[in-house]
């Protein structure tokens, strides 16, 4: 079996690997625990660790695992501007679920909500990992003149 080779990875495609990797277990694992049914943006489902669980956030987390994963494997400054869309979504998903903890869009019912905490940590991660990266590569260009 082959191993997962990190040499020569960037910083953002390290956290790429990560993250997408944690997005797409949980959007697996969420389908394993609510299946199919109620398929919907609005609230309900099931919780699982106090995270909460609907087949549409399974589905979204999926393809944001995924499309993470996809864009580690490109060149570093694309996995850099993918890192920070998807960032900056969480943050901002973020925002609106501890101010307008009631939107069904986001599945968040109150603003203390687990899914907040992991949303600004994986959004922070992922844009800090973005940035740090991208200030890297500038680096050694700038190193190569």
């Amino acid at each position: 079996m082959g191993r997962f080779k990190t040499e020569g990875m960037s910083l953002a495609q390290l956290a790429a690997v990560a993250i997408g990797l944690a997005y797409a277990v949980g959007g697996v694992v969420g389908f394993a625990v609510t299946g199919f049914d109620g398929f919907t943006s609005s609230g309900g489902g099931r919780t699982l660790f106090g995270l909460t669980l609907n087949p549409f956030q399974s589905l979204f987390h999926l393809v944001v695992g995924l499309g993470l994963l996809w864009a580690a494997t490109r060149d570093t400054s694309v996995t850099e501007g993918v890192l920070l869309g998807v960032g900056g979504v969480y943050v901002v998903a973020t925002i609106t679920g501890f101010i307008y903890a009631h939107i069904p869009v986001i599945t968040i019912t109150t603003a203390g909500n687990p899914d907040n905490y992991l949303h600004l940590v994986t959004g922070a991660t992922a844009v800090v990992a973005a940035l740090l990266s991208s200030a890297a590569t500038g680096r050694k260009r700038r190193a190569a003149y």
